[in-house]
Parts: C-alpha cells; sequence; structure tokens
C-alpha cells in the first residue's frame, strides 16, 4: 500500500511595518499625527553637528566681512576732514526693537517645537518671519527719510558708512527671511518631520540671533564710535 508523506509546514513570519511593536507608519494603528516623533537620535545629532559647523564657517565669513568695513570706517574717520555724522534717524530705535522681538519669538518657536506643541511652534515662527519682514521693510523707510532730507550715499563718508554698512546687514538678514519663510511653510505641511524641522530651526535661529548681534554692534559703531 503507497505511503503519502505530507511535506512539513512552513511558518511564515509577518513581516513588521517600520513602526515597530507600538504602531507606526504603514501598519494603520495611527501613531503621531503629524509625524512629529524623532528618527534615529544618533543620526540626527550627527546631522545636526553637520549643519551647525557648516553654519558656523558661513557666519565667520560674513563676520570677516563686516570686520574689514568696520576697520575701513574707523581708518576713513580717523583721516577725513570732511566727516560730518549724520543723526540717528527717528525710526532706527524703534526698528531695532522690531528686530530684537524677532529673536524672542524664535526662541520661543523653537522652546513649543522641543515639547512638541505643534501650534504653538507654527505661530511663534510665522510671527518670527512677520518681525524680520517687518525690519527691513522699516530699514528701506529709514532709507527713504534720509534721502527725503537730501542724505544720500554720496553726501559725506559717515552717509556713505551708513548706507553700506546697513545694506550689507539687509542683504544677509534676507537671507534669514527666507530661510524662515521656507521653515514656516514645511512646518505646516503635514507630513514634514520633526528631527528634519528641528535641525533647520537650530541652525536658522544661529544664524538670525548673530544678525541681531551683529546689528546691535553696527549701530553702536555708527552713532556711539567717535
Amino acid at each position: 500500500m503507497p505511503v503519502t508523506i505530507a511535506p512539513p509546514e512552513i511558518e511564515i513570519e509577518p513581516k513588521k511595518s517600520p513602526g515597530g511593536p507600538g504602531g507606526g507608519p504603514g501598519d494603520g494603528s495611527g501613531g503621531s499625527d503629524e509625524n512629529w516623533g524623532g528618527s534615529n537620535s544618533q543620526n540626527f545629532e550627527i546631522s545636526s553637528q553637520s549643519y551647525h559647523l557648516g553654519m558656523l564657517l558661513g557666519l565667520a565669513s560674513i563676520l570677516m566681512l563686516f570686520v574689514a568695513l568696520s576697520s575701513a570706517y574707523v581708518m576713513r574717520q580717523g583721516e577725513s576732514q570732511d566727516w560730518h555724522p549724520i543723526a540717528m534717524p527717528p525710526l532706527l530705535l524703534p526698528n531695532t526693537l522690531i528686530l530684537l522681538l524677532s529673536s524672542f519669538t524664535l526662541e520661543l518657536a523653537r522652546r513649543a517645537l522641543k515639547r512638541e506643541w505643534a501650534g504653538s511652534f507654527r505661530h511663534w515662527l510665522a510671527l518670527s518671519t512677520l518681525l524680520g519682514t517687518t525690519f527691513v521693510v522699516g530699514q528701506l523707510a529709514i532709507w527713504r527719510s534720509l534721502v527725503a532730507q537730501g542724505m544720500y550715499v554720496g553726501s559725506n563718508p559717515h552717509s556713505s558708512f551708513f548706507y553700506v554698512l546697513t545694506g550689507a546687514h539687509g542683504a544677509h538678514l534676507m537671507g534669514g527671511i527666507i530661510a524662515l519663510g521656507i521653515v514656516t511653510v514645511r512646518a505646516w505641511q503635514p507630513e514634514h518631520k520633526n528631527g528634519a524641522t528641528r535641525r533647520a530651526v537650530g541652525v536658522t535661529a544661529l544664524y538670525w540671533h548673530f544678525m541681531d548681534g551683529l546689528w546691535i554692534y553696527l549701530l553702536l559703531l555708527l552713532f556711539v564710535w567717535r
């Protein structure tokens, strides 16, 4: 009588989803509703350090530019007989307060992001972008007021340096505003990643605070240093 031998049963282990045992993307169990969970912490630290190093190198080049301009300013002031300091424009101090306030709101945005308060993070970040834009618009208004008074770039050495130094600062600050705008737009997208957002906000905040400190230095150089 023939004997039939059945093949052994093979158990196939189901593939685990990338979200792990707690559920996550791909397993339909929900998870965080805006991908606010971070990725591998070690990879995040390495990437964050690389971004910060690149930003520090960029800031060093900007610092060298303004050191050169400051040296030219001091030398020109000491050698010139036609040096006529211009008065501080009335809008300059309120505009400075707007810039300093933008740094404060940006730090509030970073704190909200760290605590994973999505709504507060988005609103503080958007407010920082708005304040930075307002500062640049205010600076343009200051230039127009000086032109209305007959104070042009070539009027005297001090006015020339005022336009050059504040213009260079404004051009670099526009880069920070663009970066803030990009991060703000991405923060409102549902598929954004918390780790990438923290990295972007961190390096942007470093740049922004540097530009704030540079602005205070320029004010002291232009209107306090004699």
